[in-house]
């Protein structure tokens, strides 16, 4: 196949085309991009880094950095014809992004399983040895899955709870009913009672041919007076009962130890919520120069054509060589840089743990203000029913006072009638006695008429209540399965990372040629219950000697070029477990001087057939042995490259 330099204002038909102007060292490139591999030819230092940046920014990856001398830039990929474009311009020093209408909004994805460049963080983990599972798993929101967890869990166990009630409803049922027959019985035994109290009432007073309707009125009077009397008295006995739990309750309400007020921690909040906001800041603003000094040192990286013996020197002492600082623009020592990235790296790290201390003050005084709300209010409503007894207890009391003071004055009433009317004692108390018997009879069946009326309520609302079971146990299935649902989520995915690393990883080694390592394979581990932050990823390695015998060996002891197609195999897995290729069907591959024609071939093979779109940076050497298998774009054809 021939280099396609000649092809590129013939090939305006292709349904993806990259422009890109002053990125890295890149003054105008304008390129397309068909179906399958596309290989970018160059030798070192010619700006294929660049380049791909560029592709994994307006991928929607990390901002690439500006060509040196320019002020501004742009990025654009054109896809089935729709228009994606990054604009660029330097503000204090750094490269920000004014316009960003990229292929896809998930930086994640694109940063680590779509942009499989040098400084791909996977890539990078591998190489240092460092732990996979943050990094694989940062596409799942747990914090979101921890909270729907949660939220279902308490929803299962009010359900749990309310089929419990319903249970003890029901075992207590019979027992109520039984209660209702009694209060039945009961009240028609006083009903009896009273027509038979009466009827003596109305015979002793129908013998007695002088007794007058004044006197029948002040009699039926005075039972009505005993029986509002007796009404008032329960109640003021139920009151007070009441008050003194209140006025128990607000004396175990303690103040807090400290004395902290509502708004001295709110004051206190406020602060720590800005000092949140500027660490927030202040390393965002850091982080942004570290990503911009180590692009820096990996464009400056690249070995030129031809190098003089100072050059060389350098090259074997890395610390010596220089480098043009994309700040003041002044040539400095690698070292010096390298030496300034570590400081501003250990900065960061020191803010972002005052960050998630002063988080967990915010979280911790957060609590401790809702708390001191909480009690305040039920402070508040302890003492408004308190006054609301005393208040209430005052009206019955008076109004006790008011019907006493009636009784009496029935009472004098009562006896002035009767001195009137009859010379007979005995046949006047034992009329007295049966008014006395009919108020305590018409007291006592107004008690069981309410509480017949209430079991009656109570009956009702448990036969409610238990028809509206089978409602209740199907929303409790359906939460409960959607609950194991949510707990496996992560544990399914992390068996998915496992899996399809494990399958890959076996294709890769035997079709690469890694005679001595025998298998490479991931292991899920899961402490404790195993669910979402308590399980790890760990990489392990089986070698075989020449005698055939098998070892377990560690990923220090693997060549640089071993470790590389692990960190790319484990980016491919996370790519599809993640359904990267759903939101961005591109994959960007740098950095594989490492392996020959041969080895980048299989590579090639294997991301082909996951990506639409696979464009990788390789050196001339090895692109010209796979110029007949793949589309090839020298950088030859990017305006400013040597």
């Amino acid at each position: 196949m021939k280099d396609r330099l000649s092809r590129q204002s013939e090939e305006s038909d292709s349904p993806v085309r990259l422009t890109v102007e002053n990125v890295g060292g890149i003054t105008d490139v304008d390129l397309a991009i068909t179906d399958g591999v596309t290989l970018l030819s160059g030798r070192n230092a010619s700006n294929k880094s660049s380049l791909l940046r560029a592709l994994a920014g307006v991928l929607g990856g990390p901002v690439p950095p500006l060509k040196n001398d320019a002020e501004s830039g742009m990025v654009r990929l054109t896809v089935d014809d729709t228009e994606y474009e990054l604009e660029l311009e330097r503000r204090n020093g750094q490269t920000v992004a004014t316009n960003s209408d990229v292929y896809t909004s998930s930086a994640v994805l694109c940063e680590l399983f779509v942009a499989l460049t040098e400084t791909n963080p996977i890539r990078r983990a591998i190489l240092a040895g460092d732990d996979l599972y943050d990094l694989l798993m940062r596409p799942v929101d747990t914090a979101a899955i921890r909270a729907e967890i949660s939220r279902l869990r308490d929803r299962k166990d009010a359900l749990d709870d309310r089929l419990a009630e319903l249970d003890s409803m029901e075992s207590r049922l019979p027992g109520i009913r039984s209660r209702r027959e009694t209060l039945r019985d009961r009240k028609a035994e006083l009903e009896t009672e009273l027509r038979s109290k009466r009827n003596e009432v109305e015979e002793l007073e129908a013998e007695a041919d002088d007794v007058t309707d004044d006197l029948k009125d002040k009699r039926e009077k005075r039972n009505e007076v005993r029986s509002h009397v007796r009404a008032q008295e329960d109640a003021i006995e139920s009151l007070e009962s009441e008050l003194d739990e209140v006025t128990t309750k607000l004396s175990e309400q303690q103040p807090t130890s400290d004395g902290t007020s509502v708004e001295e921690i709110t004051t206190e909040l406020d602060r720590l919520h800005q000092q949140k906001q500027d660490l927030t800041s202040k390393i965002n603003a850091l982080s942004s120069i570290v990503e911009m000094n180590a692009q820096l040192l990996d464009d400056e990286a690249d070995i030129p054509d031809s190098m003089t013996e100072d050059d060389v020197t350098a090259k074997l002492n890395p610390e010596s060589r220089q480098v043009n600082c994309w700040t003041c623009g002044s040539t400095v020592d690698e070292a010096q840089i390298s030496e300034q990235v570590e400081t501003i790296e250990s900065i960061v790290v020191a803010n972002r743990d005052q960050r998630d201390t002063v988080t967990s003050r915010i979280q911790s005084l957060t609590e401790q203000r809702r708390e001191l709300e909480s009690r305040a209010e039920q402070t508040e409503r302890l003492q408004q029913r308190q006054e609301d007894i005393s208040a209430e207890l005052d009206r019955r009391r008076e109004k006790v006072e008011t019907l006493q003071s009636d009784l009496r004055s029935l009472e004098s009433d009562i006896e002035e009638l009767q001195r009137a009317t009859t010379d007979d004692p005995d046949e006047e108390a034992r009329l007295q006695g049966l008014y006395d018997d009919i108020s305590d009879l018409e007291y006592e069946r107004g008690r069981v008429a309410s509480d017949l009326e209430s079991v009656d309520a109570e009956i009702d609302e448990i036969e409610s209540e238990i028809a509206a079971r089978g409602d209740i146990e199907a929303e409790r299935e359906s939460v409960a399965t959607e609950l194991r649902d949510q707990r496996d989520r992560i544990e399914s995915i992390e068996q998915d990372l496992v899996s399809t690393f494990n399958e890959m990883m076996q294709e890769v080694l035997d079709a690469l040629g890694y005679d001595s390592v025998e298998r490479i394979w991931l292991e899920r581990r899961a402490e404790g219950n195993g669910r979402l932050s308590e399980s790890a990823f760990e990489l392990h390695i089986v070698r075989a000697n020449e005698e055939g015998e098998v070892y377990d060996d560690t990923v220090d002891s693997l060549s640089k070029s071993e470790r590389e197609v692990i960190g790319l195999v484990v980016a491919l897995a996370g790519y599809l477990v993640h359904d990267a290729g759903e939101a961005v069907p591109f994959l960007v591959v740098d950095a594989v001087e490492m392996f020959d024609a041969e080895r980048i071939d299989g590579l090639m093979e294997l991301f082909d057939a996951h990506a639409d779109y696979v464009v990788a940076a390789v050196l001339p050497e090895e692109a010209y042995e796979l110029e007949d298998a793949y589309d090839t774009v020298s950088t030859r054809s990017f305006t400013g490259t040597p």
